[in-house]
């Protein structure tokens, strides 16, 4: 009996520990600009295209713009665009205000890289973006830099 124990006891320590897992979508947490609490329960009822960036990302950078534009086209058909930046607000605040970008942006945080990960984006390249349904699960994954072409092709079906 005691050498079942011992195993048991063995065989757990030698388990990877699982108990740090990644928090889903729905239990993330973010802050606004305004240091304010925000979680993407928010935008249940829209299609939310939800766009991990850096301010150190180049592609990233080249497709706000169109992130922009986009969200002021799609607004009417209950589409909302919301930037995840991996960057602190000091470097993140100017850089919106530089670009005029016009949808909301929440800060990620430690957890943010593993959310990623446990979204499809195992190696954790940005620019990473995600297309929810309108009750807020994850319809669609894209990496890398995208064009609105190919933006709005996996939106259409949620609309």
């Amino acid at each position: 009996m005691k050498s079942k124990r011992l195993f048991a006891a063995l065989l757990i320590a030698a388990l990877p520990l699982a108990a740090h897992a990644a928090p889903t979508l729905e239990q993330s947490r973010f802050t606004d600009l305004n240091a304010k609490p925000a979680t993407t329960a928010a935008y249940k009822g829209k299609v939310t295209v939800l766009n991990f960036w850096a301010t150190w990302c180049g592609p990233c950078r080249e497709e706000m713009p169109m992130l922009n534009g986009l969200r002021k086209k799609l607004a009417p058909k209950g589409v909302e665009v919301v930037g995840v930046a991996l960057d602190s607000k000091e470097q993140v605040e100017p850089f919106v205000k530089q670009l005029k970008i016009g949808y909301p942006i929440l800060l990620g945080n430690d957890d943010t890289l593993d959310l990623m990960r446990s979204l499809g984006n195992k190696t954790g390249g940005l620019p990473y973006t995600l297309v929810l349904d309108r009750s807020g699960k994850v319809a669609a994954a894209l990496t890398g830099k995208l064009d609105e072409k190919r933006l709005e092709t996996a939106i259409k079906p949620y609309l």
